[in-house]
């Protein structure tokens, strides 16, 4: 009896930290005719493309959406019509990942629907052979701060509290001016560290890392960054 008990017991555990490794966007909302949901990092757009305009929309992120080529999964909790996933983020796409509800029936109807993607998939599966380049950054902060990379330079931009202090970073080789895929790391630090923008054209090919310290008094944070061709 003992174990089998140990045996549940690892189960859960490990069913625990299969769930711990997944993030999620959900979206809840009213539609009549079709709407597009456009998800780029914690940005969020809708193009109304038929019959009346999308009506209470909510939504939640549990990470933003990595500025790096994931595969999304899509499950559709509520609503009547069609919900598809149209584009995956890629870098053609800056990252955007495009949804599509269809709601082609008399009247308007409540949709929800949930994004899931698995945490850090790629940073691990790269292996260091596989990096064309690291930058890793080590502060104290508080309330939040946004780290700007571009090239062999970066730029600390802070979102108050006490503010942010550096004390140290590093870069293994430039940033590229090209399009890359990136990875980020938290290596310490209590709050979110995310990927908030990829490097494209349209950023002057600039990495911006956001570091959210959302409890009382600051927390030193310390993150790395990878990119590859």
């Amino acid at each position: 009896m003992r174990v089998s008990s140990i045996f549940v017991g690892w189960l859960l555990l490990a069913a625990a930290a299969q769930v711990a490794a997944e993030e999620k966007f959900r979206w809840k909302g009213t539609v009549d005719g079709i709407d597009e949901i456009a998800v780029q990092g914690r940005t969020v757009e809708v193009d109304h493309l038929e019959a009346e305009p999308l009506k209470n929309q909510i939504y939640r992120f549990s990470a933003s959406l990595p500025a790096r080529d994931v595969e999304l999964r899509l499950k559709q909790v509520r609503g009547r019509g069609r919900v598809r996933l149209m584009q995956q983020p890629s870098s053609r796409n800056e990252f955007t990942a495009v949804v599509r509800i269809e709601d082609e029936q008399g009247g308007d109807d409540d949709y929800e629907f949930e994004l899931i993607w698995d945490e850090d998939d790629d940073w691990d599966a790269w292996g260091r052979d596989r990096i064309d380049g690291l930058f890793r950054w080590e502060g104290r902060v508080d309330i939040g701060a946004d780290i700007e990379i571009r090239g062999d330079s970066h730029l600390v931009r802070d979102d108050g509290g006490q503010g942010t202090q550096e004390f140290k970073a590093r870069f293994e080789s430039s940033l590229p001016s090209d399009n890359v895929q990136v990875a980020v790391k938290k290596v310490d630090g209590r709050g979110k560290v995310d990927l908030i923008e990829a490097p494209t054209a349209a950023n002057d090919y600039t990495a911006v890392v956001r570091v959210e310290d959302d409890k009382g008094g600051s927390d030193i944070y310390v993150f790395e960054i990878r990119w590859r061709r």
